[in-house]
C-alpha cells in the first residue's frame, strides 16, 4: 500500500513538474529546436529526447525497478538513496540547460556548459556509489534484475547507449 501511495506522489510530481518543464524549455518544434534566445536553429541530433521525455522515462524506468526488485524493508533505505541520486542528476540537467539559456554570450554559455557537466560527473559518481551500495543489499534474485536494469536510469540521463537485450 505505502508503494501505491509513494508511485502516486512522484506520478503527481512528474505531473506538476513536466510544465514546468515545458516553460523553461519552450515547446518543441517538428523535431528541430531553436537555440537559446531563439536564436538559430539547433541541430536535431543535439538533443535526442527532450527534458519532459527524459524525466518521463526515468521516472518510469526507476518505478518499474522498485516494482520488479520487489524490495524489502531493511532495502529500503538503499533503494531511497539511490532514488534520490537519480533525481538529483535529472535536476542538475536541467539547471545546466537553464544557465546555460540564460547567458548572453558564448564564452559565458561555454563556462555554464563546462559548470555543468563539472556537476553532472559527481553526480553520476553519486549516482554510481548510491547504485553499488543498493546492489550489496540485495538477494541473488533481486541482482539478476538489476545486472540487466539498475543502470538504464543513469544511462538515460548520460544519453549512453544501453542495449536493447538489457531491457
Amino acid at each position: 500500500m505505502r508503494r501505491r501511495w509513494t508511485k502516486m506522489l512522484a506520478s503527481v510530481v512528474l505531473v506538476v513538474m513536466v510544465p514546468c518543464a515545458l516553460a523553461q524549455t519552450g515547446p518543441a518544434r517538428s523535431g528541430v529546436t531553436m537555440g537559446p534566445k531563439g536564436g538559430s536553429p539547433a541541430r536535431p541530433d543535439e538533443e535526442k529526447v527532450p527534458a519532459q521525455n527524459l524525466a518521463e522515462i526515468v521516472a518510469l524506468r526507476m518505478s518499474q525497478l522498485e516494482e520488479d526488485l520487489r524490495l524489502q524493508p531493511g532495502q529500503m533505505p538503499a533503494w531511497n538513496a539511490y532514488q534520490e541520486r537519480v533525481q538529483r542528476l535529472l535536476e542538475d540537467r536541467r539547471r545546466t540547460v537553464r544557465e546555460a539559456n540564460t547567458a548572453t554570450t558564448g564564452p559565458q554559455r561555454l563556462d555554464a556548459l563546462a559548470d555543468g557537466a563539472r556537476n553532472r560527473l559527481t553526480a553520476v559518481e553519486d549516482v554510481v556509489d548510491a547504485g553499488k551500495a543498493l546492489y550489496a543489499v540485495l538477494t541473488p534474485e533481486q541482482r539478476n534484475v538489476a545486472d540487466r536494469r539498475l543502470a538504464l536510469p543513469l544511462a538515460a540521463l548520460t544519453t549512453q547507449e544501453v542495449s536493447r537485450a538489457s531491457r
